[in-house]
């Protein structure tokens, strides 16, 4: 491609249907590393603040798409003049970033570009374009895919719950929800804007936290009780691999319970579902107010010229956005709960359950269980959809903690598929609480865990007890105890759930020998893992005070965990010390473990006297 300025070219990837187009993406090579533009449609120049436009589309708050119709957040002639088009030169707001082959952030610059060169084509032109080199855009969409690749790695090594599955359909949003995507949109094409998107929002928001600027940031917090989100990702890796598409429909409701909504705010708090310590949005002003708004701000800090949202005006703003798509939510919520109440009533009444879709039973099994009258069939029903895994979590727990008699055998089936399947247990628990309280659930008031380590066995023990809070109410778990935190805590949450629903509690406590004193082998074998050899060592009480320091430094996407492991040798009363790092916790506590089990076994081989001990 001869004469062309790689700063004012782009491709724009959307929906075939697409006629806002907001945003544009080009990328050249740089050594092992890249080049990367993202064009931004300048709808600042085209909406005057506090003007009718902007006044509408403060009140809608953005663009809403309906099967039948989309209902724009700016009247039609705003968006026509405001849209990217690749038949004409285009004023944009853009993003050079420079990225070197790891995902790593070298440079970030940003301000007013022009696109003056340009092309449209959807998520599936882009995927075939990338895939085939007789393609005029081939090298550049393919060198844009290994760009996507290499950010979503990175986004993955940092902890993000980042999850795409094209062939299922599922992909992660950016809240930590599991959904399912268009089938327009299961392609790498889809995987290219994502990534790129991603990149450009959370460095504009890294460059006004450098600017000390404050924009319309989107925060986000997980649920307490949502779990690890490696081990979340873990799951649905597992999941895409077996091709379980009801597992997949599981722990998506599973998900969606824990999932807490991200909002916007003029300070910093972070954004714990794309593991990001800073982010905005800013990729789409056609379609989303709070983008327009910091829009705004960023043209006019780039230009030398003050913020158009004094601080307080800038809050209003946040609180407005906020409370609207709140308000929404609630309305949504409201009318669909009408239209499945009315729906669920007359499918009770045709009793045909086999037939329904799964939204539709799930509709008429809550009704059912709610009012505990289960029409004849219902519970057959929900057995052989249980046998087929096809029940849900929301639709698991209400027959497995609420179920009257008619659901008894199915509920003791489910006792033991807890039992079998123990990580499912905190999730049921939290949807018990979130009933109780008709709302979030707390980690500082509702959940109490207490997870120690247990002395006096021959192998590293954890005991793990859980109490639950609500209405000035508390009911707790029996102490479980297992070899790792992880199953202790699922065993006690089993052991509540049990008592909860009124089943025999089929949690366990690990096998484990009571520690002897006396003369035993004292070296343990080499092929143990360092940190489990560590806590053999501590559980037979060879070492005390055994403790984990760790700290992390670094950005995001480069984070270094350094761990400090210390004990003390009862023996000699002296404290052995060590400290390893990696760039993931676990790693660097094995890095850790490695040089604190040379430390405690020279003691021991030396049998702290400096003569070599029996072992």
């Amino acid at each position: 491609m001869a004469d062309y300025n790689p700063a004012e070219t782009g491709i724009m990837i959307d929906a075939a249907t697409t006629v806002d187009r907001d945003d544009a993406i080009w990328i050249e090579a740089d050594g092992d590393g890249f080049d990367a533009w993202i064009h931004i449609a300048r709808v600042a120049d085209h909406v005057v603040n506090g003007g009718p436009a902007d006044i509408e589309a403060r009140q809608r708050v953005a663009t809403r798409y309906r099967p039948d119709h989309t209902k724009h957040m700016l009247p039609a002639p705003v968006v026509a003049a405001a849209s990217l088009d690749p038949g004409r030169e285009n004023d944009t707001f853009a993003v050079h970033l420079r990225i070197d082959g790891a995902g790593h952030v070298l440079a970030a610059d940003l301000g007013p570009g022009r696109l003056t060169r340009s092309w449209a084509v959807s998520h599936a032109e882009a995927a075939d374009a990338a895939g085939d080199p007789a393609h005029p855009l081939h090298d550049t969409l393919a060198l844009a895919l290994r760009f996507a690749q290499t950010m979503l790695a990175a986004r993955r090594n940092a902890g993000a719950l980042a999850f795409y599955d094209l062939l299922s359909g599922f992909a992660t949003n950016e809240e930590g929800q599991l959904i399912r995507l268009d089938s327009s949109m299961r392609n790498s094409g889809y995987i290219i804007v994502q990534e790129f998107m991603i990149a450009a929002n959370a460095q504009i928001a890294a460059w006004a936290v450098r600017q000390d600027l404050p924009i319309l940031f989107r925060n986000h917090r997980l649920a307490a009780v949502a779990g690890d989100p490696a081990d979340l990702r873990g799951e649905l890796d597992s999941i895409a691999a077996s091709g379980d598409s009801a597992a997949f429909e599981m722990l998506r409701s599973r998900m969606r319970m824990v999932a807490r909504a991200a909002g916007y705010g003029p300070t910093v708090h972070g954004h714990h579902g794309l593991q990001l310590p800073v982010y905005t949005h800013a990729t789409s002003p056609i379609r989303r107010y709070p983008d327009l708004v910091t829009q705004r701000i960023l043209l006019a800090a780039s230009l030398g010229l003050p913020t158009p949202y004094p601080p307080e005006a800038l809050a209003e703003a946040a609180a407005h956005v906020n409370e609207r798509i709140e308000a929404e939510r609630r309305a949504k919520s409201e009318y669909f709960k009408q239209r499945a109440a009315e729906e669920t009533a007359r499918q009770i009444e045709a009793a045909d359950f086999a037939r329904l879709p799964y939204k539709q039973f799930a509709r008429v099994l809550q009704f059912a269980v709610e009012r505990g009258e289960v029409p004849p069939g219902l519970a057959e029903d929900a057995a052989r959809r249980f046998d087929a895994r096809e029940l849900q979590l929301r639709e698991f727990a209400s027959v497995y903690l609420y179920g009257r008699e008619p659901f008894a055998p199915l509920r003791e089936r489910m006792n033991r598929l807890l039992a079998a399947e123990p990580q499912q247990a905190q999730s049921i628990v939290n949807v018990y609480l979130q009933d109780r309280l008709g709302g979030p659930v707390s980690n500082d008031t509702n959940v109490r865990w207490t997870v120690e380590a247990e002395p006096g066995f021959e192998a590293p023990l954890f005991a793990a007890q859980v109490a639950i809070h609500y209405g000035g109410e508390q009911v707790e778990s029996p102490r479980r105890l297992q070899r790792n935190k992880k199953d202790a805590k699922n065993q006690a949450a089993l052991a509540l759930l049990a008592s909860l629903a009124g089943l025999a509690d089929l949690s366990q406590d690990a096998a484990a020998k009571p520690r002897v004193e006396g003369p035993r082998k004292l070296l343990v074998d080499a092929g143990v893992h360092p940190a489990e050899a560590v806590q053999i060592y501590a559980a037979r009480g060879l070492v005390e005070d055994l403790t984990w320091h760790f700290e992390v430094e670094g950005p995001s996407h480069e984070r270094v965990f350094t761990c400090r492991a210390e004990a003390a040798m009862p023996r000699t009363g002296e404290r052995a010390a060590a400290e390893g790092r990696g760039p993931t916790k676990q790693a660097s506590k094995t890095a850790a473990s490695q040089e604190l089990r040379v430390h405690i076994e020279a003691a021991l081989a030396l049998g702290g006297t400096g003569q070599r001990a029996d072992a």
